[in-house]
């Protein structure tokens, strides 16, 4: 008997009460505990783990792993990838949308014109009868003043037969705007894969004659006549405007611009104008 009580002194649970813990043996404080958001915190002690830890980060809370939280969190699950993955698509036609609804908004105006009939319709002849008026115009000795007037039906076919080839342009039309001086210009660009090409230009009182203020090329295959599915180039707009100015007009500086009729209604053949006073440089 006394034996027995001597021995259950000297132990509890099994193990001595007073013999020091064996090296494999760790404290209970030092098991991984499950982390609330499914990861493993580590509140002390010194711990191994039987295979590699692939997926996820740890952190450490302070600056030594000493006493400190150690928390393994995990990589992204598939519901969570499928939802970034939606999110980003959502993002990515969002700005698909926003784009193609500003370039058929800017462009709106000069499609409604540039879709307008012409009245007399675009001939070699009337071409040619602009060319002759140019060459009237850049032959006077600089310095000296003109005046001189071009119909629509004229500067359409000028555009179409004698400056278009020469920027790349197909089918070329021009049509005068609302604006004095504004013209709009269309046709299909070569060097883009023959799309339809649009651009706003500006007959203007500056050193430079001819302002090139956008240009659009038409990438959905819409109906004639929509707005949608134009986006702007601007790039384009700084090449263009170059070689206008060099072919067109470019000795020249207006001082005054007068414009009659014009716009999206359809007049009677010759009555929509363009008059311009200058001077030649």
């Amino acid at each position: 008997m006394r034996c027995l009580v001597a021995r259950g002194k000297d132990l509890y649970n099994g193990r001595a009460m007073d013999a020091p813990n064996s090296p494999s043996e760790k404290p209970p404080s030092a098991l991984p505990e499950q982390h609330p958001h499914g990861g493993i915190e580590i509140t002390g002690g010194e711990v191994h783990a039987d295979h590699d830890i692939v997926a996820g980060d740890v952190n450490i809370a302070g600056d030594s792993i000493t006493g400190q939280n150690v928390t393994v969190q995990r990589g992204y699950s598939a519901g969570e990838v499928q939802r970034l993955v939606i999110i980003v698509g959502g993002l990515v036609f969002l700005t698909a949308a926003c784009f193609f609804i500003f370039g058929a908004l800017s462009a709106a105006a000069v499609v409604g014109v540039i879709n307008r009939p012409l009245a007399g319709g675009s001939s070699p002849e009337k071409a040619a009868q602009m060319q002759t008026k140019i060459d009237e115009i850049t032959s006077l000795p600089p310095g000296s003043s003109f005046q001189q007037v071009f119909t629509e039906d004229e500067v359409s076919s000028y555009f179409r037969f004698i400056l278009a080839p020469r920027l790349g342009v197909t089918d070329g039309k021009a049509r005068l705007m609302d604006e004095p001086g504004q013209i709009a210009l269309g046709g299909n660009l070569t060097s883009a894969g023959n799309l339809p090409f649009l651009a706003q230009v500006e007959l203007t009182t500056d050193p430079v004659p001819v302002h090139l203020e956008a240009v659009w090329l038409k990438v959905l295959p819409t109906p004639e006549g929509w707005a949608f599915g134009w986006v702007p180039v601007t790039p384009l707009a700084q090449r263009f405007e170059a070689q206008i100015n060099s072919f067109l007009l470019g000795k020249v500086q207006f001082n005054r611009i007068v414009q009659v009729g014009g716009g999206k209604t359809l007049d009677a053949v010759g009555r929509n104008r363009v008059f311009v006073w200058g001077a030649v440089r």
